[in-house]
């Protein structure tokens, strides 16, 4: 093995930094089960196909990239920034907090075409792969993380019932509760539920704001934009956590400027810091290392930088960039033609965006050359270090332990695995039938040697990779693991990767495969999230990421999601907006069903309109009154415009929209 010093150096020149070698080819491939991303959505020949699709169940390319590009986005490589103080202040010269504020817009989406390999050897063009660049407190955050105790299913969500008249959010329902409370503060959530109504808020109310077009939107295509912009903030900042790796970092930067005395040393100290810095057991540390230098354009000479620059290639490896940059801020004053905004970046919490937009925003310039300099470094990093890093480590954890656990002689031994681990039982009560003995319950995590955690890596690079027939089928051999272990965070996680993964694979969704495939592990998903790790906002996630992409299917399968956005209604998995908000979400994956003939045979026309109704209801308590007047608009026009007695005093219809009206010329009178 490379020795961990940050100046050992290989043959080749890359250094302990540089990725896993690749796997021997002694080893035979994978099985092909790859699918490119671009194929599923244009419905290229590469797509896997059983048959012909039915016109009810096929897949929309133009609808159906927008979602799944949107979920596929989500799930993007993790970066975590090292920067010295000097490097910092270069940024805050600039007129950005750090380097890291200075990098994120850059990350979002990385210039050009991206090409990746799949584990069958083809490879496939990505136009919106994206970086998330974080700080490098994510050690000391996952670390902190692990001291928790784990959540005890008795407080957790689920756990109690909640009376009719109690609040739409089971969070609280509770808030009376001094142990449900502790409970909440202590664990990891997916995302803060007061958060995400806080920014709901600012959108139902200033919507111009934020959808520059507003004006011109119908009410359906508001709400399309409202609640894709919503589920982004869900998806955006997943927090670290044992039971899935999107979070951890897949490669780390180590930044300095030209204006710093010891570079070398500087580095070597970042590298250190970074190295030695306390994580939890499941975590591994064995990540990309990539070094930048920052050259000062107006304060540094170019030769010294340069030379330096390859100081550093021959201490650390070819992992190496240098950006050139101007140190100044720039503003108005500055020739339009040489300076460019840095907008926020797109993928930021609903914590982050409120507390932007609560505060007096600062317009950030830099110029132009700047920009197209950290364009360029975004870019080499991903294709010539990142990507191959990647690939490799799929391909040498595919064919070392994922490969064994396929075909006849994975089921063997996952047989043999369960039989011979029936004799656990007389170990105690805690122990598992056919558990494999890497699972710890006093951490409730797997340490990140163990063949499950390797295992679990590998089906989040295939996602984040978009190898979805890779991932699917990792998924779904760990999530039989899981649940010998009793692992129950860990089999959630995979139940709800493993069936979006089945629907971004492209496979028909007939109704057989929807019932027997997809619904069990989505049920199990929920359940376990819900009821025994009391993770509701996980259980959220699932069914809103799933349902997206299941009413983008239409058919059958867009009655199924509007089936599971209902489980989650029901759950009150929500706060309050955010209730109203999938509500008429339903209406929408009703309204998505056309039906065929002159008589629409096979459309949910009035069930669209009747949810739309309850949504109007619900916006009408939350006083949300222009909100609901849409939803009403949209009853009306969808079904009951044309029946005479829904415009008779006393019907649901009309007491709505009374009521409504009222409060809006209530409201403009007294502004």
């Amino acid at each position: 093995m490379a020795s961990n010093s940050p100046h050992s150096s290989s043959p080749d020149g890359r250094g302990f930094f540089s990725s896993p070698p690749p796997p021997s080819s002694s080893n035979s491939p994978a099985p092909s089960l790859s699918l490119s991303f671009s194929s599923f959505l244009g419905g290229g020949s590469n797509s896997v196909s059983s048959g012909p699709l039915s016109p009810n169940n096929s897949v929309s390319p133009a609808r159906l990239s927008t979602v799944a590009a949107l979920i596929a986005q989500s799930f993007a490589p993790h970066i975590a920034v090292f920067a010295s103080d000097d490097a910092n202040q270069f940024a805050r010269d600039m007129g950005f907090s750090s380097l890291l504020d200075l990098l994120r817009p850059f990350g979002d989406k990385v210039k050009g075409p991206i090409v990746v390999r799949d584990s069958q050897g083809l490879t496939s063009s990505l136009d919106d792969f994206g970086l998330r660049f974080v700080p490098s407190t994510f050690a000391a955050q996952a670390a902190y993380a692990a001291t928790l105790p784990p959540p005890s299913a008795s407080s957790g969500a689920g756990s109690s019932p909640t009376t009719p008249t109690s609040s739409p959010t089971k969070l609280r329902a509770r808030s009376n509760s001094k142990s449900a409370q502790t409970a909440l503060a202590q664990s990891p959530v997916c995302f803060d539920i007061h958060d995400l109504d806080a920014v709901l808020s600012l959108y139902l109310t200033q919507s111009p704001r934020f959808f520059s077009s507003s004006a011109a939107f119908s009410p359906a295509a508001l709400h399309d934009a409202i609640y894709q912009r919503s589920l982004q903030r869900i998806l955006s900042v997943p927090p670290v956590s044992a039971h899935e790796t999107f979070s951890h970092p897949v490669a780390s930067i180590i930044a300095i400027s030209s204006r710093n005395p010891q570079p070398i040393e500087t580095l070597s100290m970042l590298y250190k810091a970074g190295n030695d810095a306390p994580v939890p057991s499941y975590m591994s540390k064995d990540y990309l290392r990539y070094y930048i230098l920052i050259h000062d354009e107006e304060h540094s000479e170019i030769e010294k930088s340069i030379a330096l620059f390859e100081r550093m290639k021959r201490h650390f490896g070819l992992h190496c960039h240098m950006i050139r940059m101007h140190s100044s801020k720039f503003d108005l004053n500055t020739p339009e033609t040489q300076i460019q905004v840095v907008p926020y970046s797109e993928w930021m919490s609903a914590a982050e965006e409120v507390t932007l937009l609560q505060q007096e925003r600062p317009t950030r310039y830099i110029l132009e050359s700047d920009a197209v300099n950290l364009r360029a470094f975004v870019r080499e990093m991903t294709v010539q270090s990142l990507i191959p890093f990647m690939e490799r480590c799929v391909n040498t954890w595919n064919d070392q332990i994922a490969s064994s656990r396929r075909g006849l002689t994975g089921r063997f031994f996952s047989a043999s695995r369960r039989f011979l681990g029936s004799n656990n039982r007389a170990a105690g009560p805690g122990a598992s039938a056919g558990a494999s003995g890497n699972y710890d319950p006093v951490t409730s995590s797997y340490g990140f040697m163990t063949a499950e955690a390797q295992m679990r890596k590998l089906a989040d690079y295939a996602f984040m990779l978009r190898d979805w027939r890779l991932a699917q089928s990792t998924y779904d051999i760990l999530r039989k693991d899981f649940l010998n272990d009793k692992a129950w965070k860990y089999h959630a996680g995979a139940q709800e990767m493993a069936a979006t993964s089945l629907i971004l694979s492209g496979t028909p969704l007939s109704s057989k495969i929807r019932m027997e495939l997809l619904e069990p592990m989505l049920d199990s998903a929920t359940y376990s999230y819900t009821s025994r790790c009391n993770q509701p906002t996980y259980a959220l996630r699932t069914i809103l990421m799933t349902s997206e992409l299941l009413r983008s299917r239409g058919g059958g399968a867009a009655d199924d999601a509007a089936r599971w956005l209902m489980k989650a209604i029901s759950e009150k998995l929500m706060g309050n907006l955010a209730h109203a908000l999938i509500i008429e979400r339903v209406s929408a994956c009703y309204a998505i069903r056309h039906g065929v003939g002159s008589q629409g045979w096979g459309s949910r026309r009035r069930k669209a309109a009747f949810w739309q109704l309850v949504a109007a209801k619900e916006w009408v308590m939350l006083d949300k009154k222009p909100h609901a007047l849409q939803c009403l608009e949209e009853a009306g026009e969808t079904a009951y415009d044309a029946l005479p007695w829904t415009q008779v005093a006393g019907s649901l219809m009309y007491e709505l929209r009374e009521n409504a009206q009222s409060m809006v010329m209530y409201d403009s009178g007294r502004d």
